[in-house]
């Protein structure tokens, strides 16, 4: 049985086909779309990579930034006692004022204030003083100079009873301490 040479034509044809669309359909259709995958893949790497490049070139700045904010910790923490170091701190006030002759008539340190997520509390201070205008200036600037941060919040003068040169003065101040380890 001969067939005809247009249906044997047509057969290799439909084999030619048939071939090619398997070959579509399950070899070619598979590899474009892992091909498009893994071009997609490429290109978050390639993302990932210049935000991490970003990252790298910020990080120089980044530790400079925090070993001056390190420094300026380390200075704090000198300026700002603890508050085992508060006594000390009293001491070295009212040595002050002895130093300038100044009369104290009352000196109320009071609790510390703890503020919510900071690193210092606040201990308010009180004092009634006797002394001469320039001996309290001298007073005030040797405040001002101590190694401990004491902020001075209202200065009240008045004029003294029987010594024309003698005023009355309240103070009340406000020094800072770093918060212990752990403490809320």
């Amino acid at each position: 049985m001969k067939l005809r040479k247009g249906i044997v034509i047509f057969l290799l044809l439909l084999l030619t086909i048939l071939i090619v669309g398997v070959n579509y359909l399950y070899i070619y259709q598979p590899r474009m779309q892992k091909i498009e995958q893994l071009d997609r893949d490429i290109q978050t790497t390639a993302q990932k990579i210049e935000q991490g490049k970003k990252i790298a070139a910020q990080l120089g700045p980044l530790k400079a930034e925090y070993a001056a904010l390190k420094e300026k910790l380390a200075f704090l923490e000198v300026m700002l006692p603890k508050e085992k170091e508060i006594p000390d701190l009293l001491v070295m006030i009212q040595d002050t004022m002895t130093e300038f002759k100044v009369d104290f008539t009352n000196f109320t340190p009071q609790n510390i204030i703890w503020e919510k997520e900071r690193i210092y509390g606040k201990m308010p201070i009180s004092m009634n003083l006797a002394a001469n205008y320039f001996d309290l200036i001298f007073y005030l600037d040797r405040l001002e100079n101590l190694p401990r941060i004491i902020d001075v919040q209202s200065l009240n003068i008045s004029k003294g009873g029987k010594d024309p040169d003698k005023l009355n003065i309240s103070i009340s101040m406000l020094t800072y301490l770093l918060r212990k380890e752990g403490t809320p």
